[in-house]
Order: structure tokens, then C-alpha cells, then sequence
């Protein structure tokens, strides 16, 4: 009984893992995400700001 126990609780422990590795991906991909999109915006902003100083 005591083997079926810890057998038990050490498939608890992998799926906590599997969830907690999930959440820290999912979190990490949000944040890649954003930078991302400060990049684009930046880049735009300079494009925007080149093409400006040609013209004048």
C-alpha cells in the first residue's frame, strides 16, 4: 500500500511540473510577445522618421 502511495504521489509531483512548466512558457511567450511588438513600433517610428528627414 505504501509503494502505490509514493507511486502516486510522484505522478502528483510530474503532472505539478508539467503545469508549472506550461504557465512559465505560456508567461515567457506573452513577454517575447510584447517586446515584439515595442520592436516593430520602434522601427516604424524610425522608418517614419527617415523618410521624413529625405523629404525635407
Amino acid at each position: 500500500m505504501d509503494e502505490k502511495a509514493q507511486v502516486s504521489i510522484e505522478y502528483l509531483l510530474t503532472v505539478l511540473f508539467a503545469v508549472m512548466l506550461v504557465i512559465a512558457v505560456t508567461i515567457i511567450a506573452f513577454n517575447i510577445s510584447q517586446i515584439a511588438d515595442k520592436a516593430q513600433a520602434q522601427v516604424l517610428e524610425n522608418r517614419d522618421s527617415a523618410v521624413s528627414t529625405l523629404m525635407s
